[in-house]
């Protein structure tokens, strides 16, 4: 959507919010757009789109449907079967070269999933907090949620971070030797 198309949108939902076509509420309409416009960055983002790499979306796409059945199908087998295993705990993931939109992308993803609940985002570092509702394995949490942030870096994440990623894939770095895990007393225990 181009920043035309964004301004007639936000024109659009003001005259549907006052209910009437009058010249008062375009006229009014165009200033408030324009202003919300000029002040808010976030309406800003569609002079400048974000990349989107058809491939990196489809394989991003792809584990979202992928992780949300697993979950789906271990919450519903918890509730069905008659022993628990819930096993809660918080996990600190560090996702690298996240930019805020990225970042943010990958906490709601988090949040659609049953049995993973993110509860706080840092900037610097980029950490998730993810609140688990199975959590018998902590580095596969870890995993899991990186890999998540890989494919949506790769999707919609900038040139620099996708070159970042690369660079660290050649280096070898993973989540067990990067050094950019929180210390031990803000993961929480389960």
């Amino acid at each position: 959507m181009s920043g035309a198309g964004l301004m007639i949108l936000l024109l659009a939902i003001w005259l549907l919010l006052w209910g009437s076509l009058t010249v008062a509420n375009v006229v009014s309409g165009i200033a408030v757009v324009l202003v919300v416009v000029a002040i808010l960055p976030d309406a800003r983002i569609w002079q400048r789109p974000p990349p989107m790499r058809p491939v990196a979306t489809a394989r991003f796409g792809l584990r979202i449907a992928v992780d949300l059945f697993k979950a789906n199908w271990v919450v519903t087998r918890e509730i069905l079967t008659p022993a628990s295993s819930i096993n809660t705990g918080v996990v600190a993931v560090p996702v690298p070269h996240c930019s805020d939109g990225v970042l943010t992308l990958v906490a709601n993803v988090l949040a659609l999933t049953p049995g993973t609940m993110p509860l706080e985002v840092t900037r610097t570092p980029p950490v998730i907090y993810v609140h688990i509702l199975h959590l018998h394995d902590l580095e596969a949490v870890r995993h899991d949620v990186r890999t998540l942030s890989d494919l949506a870096i790769r999707a919609f994440g900038s040139a620099a971070a996708v070159a970042a990623l690369d660079n660290d894939v050649a280096e070898g770095k993973t989540l067990a030797n990067d050094n950019d895990i929180p210390p031990a007393d803000s993961e929480a225990k389960p």
